[in-house]
């Protein structure tokens, strides 16, 4: 195995940049679908029920 090429800053802050756009479109992506579930099938989706649901996986 090779080791991994060192970026120049300007390559890091483009890749950094990059990550950070997908990462801001997954997190729209999910707000829609919180959104569509709260509108169309009446499903709240709240940080405190999101618990609750993770406990009981458990």
């Amino acid at each position: 195995m090779s080791k991994p090429k060192q970026l120049t800053p300007e390559q890091k802050i483009k890749a950094l940049e990059q990550e950070l756009a997908d990462t801001k479109l997954k997190a729209q992506f999910f707000e829609a679908i919180v959104d569509v579930l709260d509108k169309d099938f009446g499903v709240r989706i709240t940080k405190k029920q999101r618990s609750k649901l993770l406990n009981k996986k458990r």
